[in-house]
Parts: C-alpha cells; structure tokens; sequence
C-alpha cells in the first residue's frame, strides 16, 4: 500500500471537503483542459489533462470503496488486510451502483467524493511545507503614529 493511497482515503473521510473539492473538479477540470485545447502548445497538456481526469473518476471508486470496505471490517495498516477491505468495499459500491433508478444517483455521489479525496490528496501532497521555526515578526518596520505614506504630518 502506497503512502498516496493511504492519503486519498484519509482525505475520503473528510466527506464535506472530499465532496466540496469533487463537484469543483468533476466540472471544472474537463472545462479548463478543453479552453486549453485551443493553442496549439495548451493541445497535449489538455487532452493529457482529460485522460488523468478520466482515469480519477474509475479511482475514485476505489478510493469510496476502500474507505466501506474500512466502514465494515476497521482500520488496518497491514498490505494485504487493506487490499482486502478494498475488494470488498468496491464490491459493495458496485452492487449499490446498479439498482435500478437509484444506481446512478450513488454512482454520481460515489465519484464526486472520491475524485475529491484525490484531489485533496493530491493538494496535500504539492502543497510546499510550512516553516515551523522562523519568527514571526513583520518583514517592515511599521511607521511612527506621527507620520503618513507622503512624509510628516502639517502642524
């Protein structure tokens, strides 16, 4: 089990954010990679963009089902138990997914909640890390009270 996967299924039982980040990134991904289409250097970097986007939204079924699968059998850390509770989990989601007029509805929430927790994984992930140890004092020295931005005060 990757150190990524364990994230993404972390980031999955945050649902409000994971939900919050998958509505924004289900529509608003294949729009930017489609305007990008349209220069010819923006060409390979969007229909790049549209196949990782269409890859996440298979993922994020596994992600969802990995994180039922937890729901049902606990947490584990081990390689194995975890694949297992994955199987079972995706298992689950699948079945849920084709109820007749209902199926689409949970495939749709199933996808916007885990392509969330991969997006949220993935902002984690390149988000640069914060310096613990530096001061915090203000970069400028703030002005006397007496003074303005254009010089001293009139009497």
């Amino acid at each position: 089990m990757t150190p990524f996967s364990q994230e993404a299924v972390k980031s999955a039982e945050q649902y409000g954010a994971a939900a919050g980040l998958g509505v924004l990134v289900l529509f608003g991904v294949p729009i930017a990679a489609c305007i990008a289409c349209v220069t010819v250097v923006g060409l390979f970097i969007g229909i790049s963009t549209l196949f990782v986007w269409s890859a996440a939204l298979y993922f994020a079924q596994i992600i969802v089902g990995t994180v039922v699968g937890q729901w049902l059998m606990g947490r584990t850390s081990d390689f194995w138990p975890f694949v297992g509770r994955m199987a079972v989990g995706v298992v689950i989601v699948r079945l849920c997914t084709t109820i007749p007029h209902l199926g689409g509805w949970i495939k749709f929430v199933v996808i916007l909640w885990g392509i969330g927790a991969i997006s949220l994984a993935v902002f984690r992930r390149f988000q640069p890390a914060q310096a613990t140890s530096a001061p915090s004092t203000p970069a400028v020295q703030p002005l006397p009270p007496t003074t303005t931005v254009g010089g001293p005060l009139p009497a």
